[in-house]
């Protein structure tokens, strides 16, 4: 059993595992307190890890977010901002840096968007779902260890489509709804179908942990994140609070930090700079200038040798196939802001008009209620037309429903976020 492997100067490096998830909400596991569904892996590994519960990812889509991740830069400076997009031929990312300080780096599911092949992993296998997990042990059972290793797993669920028939235990009539969602047949239907696919999920967390444990024992650095919200209505492609913010879990058991919850603000860019740090080589220098990345390690937070980290995050969405309403955000401290940049435009994404997206069901019982619900007709308003400034205070209403644009208590928090 390999603990740590020793570079050639004799130095012992960890061996790193980093599990995303993808399209997971910041609300739905039981380690974040929802009680509706079963990760049981993911809650033992919370009780042995940090938790962060305030981490923003760059952007509430799939590619932007992936390469803000691998590469430190935010979607703008790094090439990828719309969905279904490439960071630039010029960005270094990840694996590079690792191979830099002696690491093998290796990628099994989902980690980069597409077919991308650039990232230079050491092995790349993007085939991974619960019915073939067991490609993790083998990868495991087949490589040498004359290298420390950054194994990065990217499972595809709870990202659509959801399983056909929902887990028999997650009842549809008894699951508590987000204030966000219309409560039809429908929706908890789909709720159901979405908390099943999130089991599923966890069940791949659990091989995973599994094989790791197996061939690496408990020296191992495990970290756990998603890539953004879900794909609900005001999820994913949204940059409220709730769709841009995810958990993260870090298990590290020479750090002071382990069994406690951390709040705070970090972003999507900061991942990077803190796995350079955290096997022992200097990340890039923070600025935006040439040579220079967005992100900043929070080794410091970990270490328990700092307890502040970030005054704001920000998050960008931008125009792409399914939608074209561009959107700019920033959190600081409680307060979320949101630039919708072309108010008069109706937002749609796939949730509400595309008829093969998997939620389009529920979308469509909405639209049926409103028909004789005045307070979901003006839900559905709301979702379609945004104000050109939003900003909530979520200590306060969490599911960011109060628009304080216009009280006069809150002018000077609105002018400083804009």
């Amino acid at each position: 059993m390999c603990l740590f492997t020793r570079n050639r100067f004799g130095q012992t490096k960890p061996n790193i595992v980093f599990i995303i998830a993808n399209d997971l909400g910041v609300r739905d596991t039981g380690f974040m307190g929802k009680a509706d569904v079963r990760t049981p892996a993911l809650d033992e590994l919370a009780l042995r890890s940090v938790l962060f519960d305030r981490v923003f990812v760059a952007s509430p889509s799939c590619a932007p977010s992936r390469g803000a991740l691998l590469s430190g830069l935010m979607p703008f400076r790094n090439g990828a901002e719309p969905n279904h997009t490439l960071v630039g031929d010029d960005v270094t990312e990840l694996p590079s840096y690792m191979h830099d300080i002696g690491y093998e780096v290796a990628s099994i599911g989902k980690i980069t968007h597409g077919t991308d092949k650039r990232a230079g992993f050491d092995f790349d296998n993007r085939i991974l779902s619960l019915e073939n997990i067991d490609i993790v042990r083998k990868y495991l059972n087949n490589r040498e260890y004359d290298k420390p290793l950054l194994l990065m797993v990217g499972i595809k669920d709870p990202h659509v489509p959801w399983p056909r028939k929902h887990f028999g235990h997650y009842d549809p009539l008894r699951l508590s709804l987000p204030a966000r969602l219309v409560d039809t047949p429908e929706t908890r239907i789909e709720l159901a179908r979405y908390y099943s696919a999130v089991e599923r999920m966890d069940l791949q967390v659990a091989a995973t942990l599994k094989a790791v444990d197996q061939h690496f024992g408990p020296g191992t650095i495990i970290l756990f994140t998603s890539n953004h919200g879900a794909q609900l209505p005001y999820g994913k492609w949204n940059t409220y609070d709730g769709r841009l913010r995810v958990p993260l879990l870090v298990s590290w058991p020479t750090v002071p930090t382990l069994g406690t919850r951390n709040s705070s603000l970090l972003s999507f860019v900061d991942l990077l700079p803190t796995l350079i740090e955290m096997s022992g080589g200097d990340p890039p220098r923070a600025g935006y200038r040439e040579n220079e990345i967005n992100g900043r390690s929070f080794l410091p937070l970990l270490r328990g040798k700092s307890d502040h980290y970030r005054d704001h995050v920000s998050s960008t969405n931008s125009s792409a196939a399914h939608h074209t309403f561009p959107l700019r955000s920033v959190r600081a401290e409680q307060f979320p802001y949101i630039k919708n940049v072309y108010p008069e435009l109706n937002f749609t994404v796939q949730t509400d008009h595309n008829p093969r997206a998997e939620s389009h069901g529920m979308w469509k019982s909405w639209v049926r209620q409103a028909e004789s619900d005045v307070d979901v007709a003006k839900k559905l308003r709301r979702y379609h037309c945004r104000s050109p400034d939003e900003l909530y205070d979520v200590e306060n209403n969490l599911y960011e429903q109060n628009n304080l644009v216009n009280d006069p208590d809150s002018m000077t928090t609105l002018e400083s976020h804009r």
